[in-house]
């Protein structure tokens, strides 16, 4: 399409220079309309002439925003979630999501960072000196070195560049923000240029831990960084080295008791009383990447890409809500990793066909390490539900006592109180027994539960059971992809991608810590014999699959300014084993396909009204969901993967309006269907669901605003934004109808965000004052129920509450 200039003239220089990386400041203009360049079919053309449905944030969207990770701008791209954690921070495109914990699948959202594959635990680095983020929709194997169903991220941080640049920024918050960036660009010589960027992020909790020495909730310090050199060996020939580095050291993530157990029963108390032994989130990343472009002639070139990135994570949290030592309940997950990928593409661009192909080859080595910690205290706990509702024992009790005694029998709830071990004893020995250590090895005894009974000369001790993983993936592809001008208005785009994967993945589960202390007692969370091997050795177990995948697209340039496309693509996603369930080593869960048809036209349709719509039919076979899940023989819902068939559509809409010359607005929203239809699964307490049939409908919009007045000192800019996104979570499996109870569950999302910046005349100052969440919107998110079924201990997690705060920048 040939551009038009609104106002005699469009900044497709600037445009262009900022995408490049050339200019600094993030400043937006209300003014214009810039021309959006991206790289989402490997070469940079402008976003309105991609026939594919595209979404850009740009270095101005993060400013406006204070956007620090991708679940920050989820809000301003339409049809695209992602979790707040760090190291199990899903992302979601169209709905459909990758399972967050299991080390043994692949995301259904394929991420990159400067042309490199990420791996999920690593896709929530922070947007320290980023030129933009890309989100592309639907299916894009054939275009990007990794096959991705739902969609792919494309991270696209700035370049050295031959041009001096340097910047230091602060940001000060209520909560205790504080946030602190440089970065400078400096040219070494005619053709060799360097760039080096730091940030440091501070921020205390927002949900208050009344327990001594526990940490508040939503507390975060996070320290990143990049260094880049990049040599014009020649004319033609180009070579990058980076290294970045990522330090993350949070709260453990929230769980704000909702039971009568818990502090309070109304989660916006904002206080919690969580006794989590060495909660934390962490992350230690690193990477080293290297780039090498060539110009083989004027119509051919090449990109090498290798990459080697390594990290650790720690994720200790809370399962129970509660600072009650009786039902005490932690998961931790490490997790050890590192990855190398390599890929060589070749461009070609002709009058009339332009093609992009290329190989790509990863090689992923992991250690993942799943803990569950409970105190003797709550394990007695357990033990004594378990004795109380044994079928025998009831049918005993009720026999010889009647309902009257059975009401007694049921009364029982910690068998370490003297007035119930008092009624215990004398229902089963006909007499109270003294609390004795002897006397619980003889009631345990005469129960047949070997150990399993044992007094509170035990208090304070922890039992932990693990479940480890190790793994070794490898990936490889081919991929073409092929656009052909039939006419000056008419172009046809075909790409296919054959996809290789091959996973060898091993479990072992050493058995319960508590062994050491008294021989005999069983386990109780991750149950001894065929299911999980305990004390037997390691489990291994491999597989591979494979699959040709493809695209074809229909592009009708409407105007010199708007177009339309028809695209039909599929997409896949490997199978893969459950880091929890060994059961997968027999059978292993499908690997994830994905049929799209789209329509969509896109374009200035009129001067200043800018439009992107879409129209998806999604067909997902075998979807990969992770669900709280507590299976026959667990004493606790653990996150277990299931697989069912998804049947998605929708329409996105973005519009962008240059009202007048100061003022602009802006519509992003998405109205989606969904049809589900679940394997059958065991819900969070345990009871069989066989109904998998869920339907579920989302609307969500987010409208922007940004006017610009004329000032006679410099520059000035006022954003504001209102997020809306309706709450379908009791439609998802695993949600228990009780949840609907709990306060804030299913509220919809809104919330007013604005900034108010300056800028002097020659730019080298940056005032501004920010607020997220300006209207206090208050929601809670779904329950877990890990510990719910024996403990009675639901909790949850709010949302972020209203923040405010100024910024100070300086360019030099």
């Amino acid at each position: 399409m040939t551009k038009h200039q609104p106002n005699g003239q469009r900044p497709i220089a600037l445009a262009v220079a900022f995408a490049a990386g050339t200019i600094a400041p993030a400043f937006a203009n209300a003014a214009i309309l810039d021309e959006i360049i991206v790289t989402a079919q490997k070469r940079e053309q402008n976003a309105l002439e991609v026939p594919v449905t595209v979404d850009t944030f740009s270095t101005a969207d993060i400013e406006n925003t204070n956007a620090l990770k991708l679940s920050d701008m989820a809000d301003y791209i339409p049809g695209f979630e992602a979790g707040s954690g760090v190291t199990q921070s899903p992302l979601s495109i169209r709905g459909v999501s990758s399972s967050n914990i299991s080390a043994g699948g692949d995301p259904s959202v394929a991420v990159f960072y400067d042309d490199a594959y990420v791996p999920a635990a690593a896709t929530s680095m922070s947007f320290a000196d980023m030129q933009r983020v890309e989100v592309l929709k639907g299916p894009q194997g054939t275009l990007f070195g990794r096959n991705a169903a739902a969609g792919t991220v494309n991270l696209v941080p700035n370049p050295p560049q031959p041009e001096f640049d340097s910047f230091v920024s602060t940001r000060l918050g209520n909560y205790g923000l504080t946030q602190l960036e440089g970065m400078v660009n400096a040219p070494l010589a005619d053709n060799f240029f360097v760039r080096a960027n730091l940030m440091s992020y501070q921020r205390d909790g927002f949900v208050e831990n009344v327990t001594p020495g526990g940490a508040d909730a939503g507390a975060e310090d996070i320290v990143t960084g990049r260094l880049a050199a990049l040599w014009q060996i020649t004319d033609k020939t180009a070579a990058q080295l980076s290294y970045d580095w990522d330090e993350v050291d949070n709260a453990p993530r929230q769980a704000i008791g909702v039971s009568e157990y818990a502090y309070s029963t109304d989660p916006f108390d904002h206080k919690v009383e969580n006794d989590v032994v060495d909660g934390g989130e962490t992350r230690s990343m690193s990477s080293v990447n290297f780039k090498l472009t060539h110009a083989l002639s004027d119509a051919w070139s090449l990109k090498w890409v290798s990459n080697y990135r390594e990290w650790e994570t720690y994720n200790r949290e809370e399962e129970d809500g509660t600072a009650d030592i009786t039902r005490y309940l932690d998961t931790n997950n490490t997790f050890d990793s590192n990855i190398s990928y390599h890929e060589l593409q070749f461009n070609f661009s002709g009058d009339r066909l332009s093609a992009v192909m290329g190989a790509n080859y990863s090689r992923e080595d992991i250690y993942q390490r799943t803990d569950v910690t409970a105190s003797a205290d709550s394990v007695t706990r357990l033990v004594t539900a378990n004795i109380v509702n044994d079928p025998t024992l009831r049918g005993m009790i009720e026999g010889a006592a009647g309902a009257q005694g059975l009401a007694m029998w049921d009364s029982i709830d910690h068998l370490w109180d003297a007035q119930d071990w008092g009624l215990f004893t004398t229902m089963i020995a006909g007499t109270a027994l003294p609390q004795d250590g002897i006397y619980y090895d003889m009631m345990s005894q005469q129960l047949g539960i070997g150990g399993m009974l044992f007094g509170p000369e035990f208090a304070g001790e922890w039992w932990t059971e693990s479940v480890e993983n190790t793994g070794d993936f490898t990936n490889y592809g081919v991929y073409a992809d092929f656009d052909y001008a039939v006419t000056d208005r008419l172009s046809v785009l075909a790409g296919l991608r054959y996809s290789s994967d091959e996973k060898s993945f091993t479990w072992l589960t050493p058995g319960t810590s508590f062994s050491a202390l008294r021989p005999g007692v069983a386990e109780v969370i991750f149950p001894a014999g065929a299911a999980y091997n305990v004390g037997e050795g390691v489990r291994k177990a491999s597989d591979k699959w494979s699959a040709t995948t493809g695209r074809l697209v229909g592009q009708y340039d409407l105007t010199d300014d708007a177009m339309a496309y028809l695209s039909y693509s599929t997409g896949y996603k490997s199978g893969g084993f459950d880091s929890l369930n060994v059961a997968t080593a027999d059978e292993a869960f499908e690997p994830e396909e994905v049929d799209n048809i789209e329509l969509g036209i896109k374009g200035d349709l009129l001067e200043n009204l800018r439009v992107q719509l879409s129209y998806f039919d999604m067909t997902v076979d075998n979807r990969q969901r992770s669900i709280e899940s507590m299976r026959p023989g667990s004493a606790n819902a653990l996150p277990t993967i299931i697989n069912g068939d998804q049947q998605i559509s929708g329409v996105e809409v973005t519009v962008d309006w240059l009202a007048t010359e100061s003022t602009r607005f802006g519509l992003v929203t998405t109205f989606r269907d969904v049809e589900s239809q679940w394997e059958p699964y065991f819900d969070q307490q345990g009871v069989e669901q066989l109904d998998g049939d869920k339907a579920s409908t989302d609307t969500a919009y987010t409208v922007t605003f940004d006017w610009a007045p004329a000032v006679s000192m410099g520059d000035l800019n006022l954003h504001l934004d209102y997020v809306f996104a309706e709450n379908s979570d009791e439609d998802q499996p695993g949600f228990l109808a009780s949840f609907a109870d709990i306060k804030g569950v299913g509220e919809d999302d809104k919330r007013l965000n604005g900034r108010l910046v300056w800028m002097n005349g020659g730019g080298q100052y940056e005032l501004a004052l920010w607020g997220r969440n300006l209207l206090d919107n208050e929601r809670t998110g779904v329950p877990s129920g890990r510990s719910m079924a024996y403990f009675g201990t639901p909790y949850t997690a709010v949302s972020e509450p209203r923040t405010f705060g100024a910024e100070v920048r300086y360019n030099f």
